[in-house]
């Protein structure tokens, strides 16, 4: 259970490797977690998942193109564009972030700064 009383009930995982281990096994049992097991390479069963990591590198991709960025630098891009996302109010929490659905508490935006601003950095 985790701090603010929220518990996973369910999780669906592919027949892949990692959550499938007997430790897993044991972890879902202990909890009360129930397993939905999808057919591997099935786009059809992860069709949310799948367009929702499109959003997110098709974001991360006119992130990289707009300001002129490394490709270098795509993984700390993909970091931002989730950290955003979840921070953006959705139509299926009836326009509330993420974040305040978990945790109950208003987002504070006021640290969040422009994308791709020049910064210098200085050296003592």
């Amino acid at each position: 259970m985790k701090k603010n009383g929220y518990s996973i009930k369910s999780l669906k995982t592919n027949r892949r490797g990692g959550f499938c281990s007997n430790k897993f096994n044991d972890f879902y049992k202990d909890h009360g977690i129930k397993r939905l097991l999808l057919v591997p390479r099935s786009p059809q069963q992860n069709g949310m998942v799948k367009r929702k990591n499109r959003s997110i590198h098709n974001m991360a991709r006119n992130m990289l193109k707009t300001k002129k960025i490394p490709k270098e630098f795509w993984a700390e891009i993909v970091d931002y564009v989730v950290y955003l996302s979840t921070r953006c109010p959705t139509k299926g929490l009836n326009d509330v972030t993420s974040q305040k659905a978990w945790n109950e508490r208003k987002l504070n935006a006021t640290y969040l700064k422009v994308f791709g601003i020049i910064g210098y950095m200085h050296v003592h």
